[in-house]
């Protein structure tokens, strides 16, 4: 059963959500003024810097190792978010996992659409490798879209033959952006966001390409798998099929939480909770030696 916390946290959640029928400059404003609620621990240390022409920056909570490093990818439907509006989480995950943390401000549809943010994606994680970080100490780590361009880029690893990362977790991945149909649920996701998100995103290829839509690859021989989701957030039903398809993943279903109930930690126990599941996971995952 949720917390106290959460339930009374869940009426200002969705009432705080944003309507489906804003500009996409007011909605990427909009997601940025909630966002900044909810800022990184004050110890974490933030580093901004560039990987050739895509803004980044490191997220390093004091003891983290950072030959050990979480590369992640932040969520707003590929239309939207931004490293800063994922702060908190960021320095949250460093904390919980002991590593440096990596975040890329991958380009945005509509004017960048597919395959601009995975190109992104792609080019980070090789940087990592040119810059003589392992792979078996890195892993791969995203929220929402972020989730899915995990298993996205896992997929172009896998076809470009690249040695795939130590591990991945997928937070309330978006995975089928060719679904048109939703559960009657009230979430902080709004069914139409999603539908024209995909449609931007997409652009001229088939929603079910799987470098779009990874429930539709071959998942098979993927790294060690995280994946959270919230029995009360509208992906659910795709990431449990996700979850079916990819059996020696680890799928946790969290009862009632909402989609991406995990950037506000700071509010809810549950948040705190599943952040520290992730930190367990990486830390089980990694090479931990200096």
């Amino acid at each position: 059963m949720p917390s106290k916390e959460y339930q009374e946290f869940y009426q200002q959640l969705v009432s705080r959500a944003l309507p489906a029928n804003l500009s996409m400059e007011d909605l990427r404003a909009g997601f940025e003024r909630w966002m900044a609620e909810y800022p990184p621990p004050p110890d974490v240390r933030i580093e901004p810097f560039s990987i050739g022409s895509i803004p980044a920056s490191w997220f390093i909570a004091p003891h983290a190792n950072k030959k050990n490093i979480v590369l992640f990818f932040h969520g707003g439907g590929y239309t939207a978010g931004s490293i800063r509006s994922h702060a908190g989480l960021l320095g949250r995950i460093s904390q919980a996992s002991g590593c440096a943390v990596l975040a890329i401000q991958y380009r945005l549809a509509p004017e960048n659409p597919y395959p601009a943010a995975l190109d992104d994606a792609l080019s980070a994680y090789q940087w990592l490798l040119h810059s003589h970080h392992f792979p078996d100490r890195i892993a791969l780590c995203g929220l929402s879209a972020g989730g899915g361009m995990v298993l996205a880029l896992l997929l172009r690893l896998k076809l470009e033959k690249i040695t795939l990362p130590a591990a991945a977790v997928c937070l309330c991945p978006w995975v089928d952006l060719a679904r048109r149909q939703y559960a009657n649920r009230v979430d902080v996701l709004k069914p139409e966001r999603l539908i024209e998100a995909s449609k931007m995103y997409a652009g001229k290829f088939d929603p079910k390409n799987p470098f779009i839509s990874p429930l539709y690859g071959d998942l098979s021989g993927l790294p060690p798998l995280l994946i959270q989701t919230g029995s009360g957030e509208l992906l659910y039903e795709e990431i449990l099929e996700l979850g079916a398809k990819i059996k020696s993943a680890k799928l946790e279903k969290w009862p009632d939480m909402v989609h991406a109930w995990q950037l506000f930690a700071s509010k809810i126990p549950e948040g705190e909770q599943a952040i520290g599941h992730i930190g367990e996971f990486l830390k089980a995952h990694f090479i931990r030696n200096s």
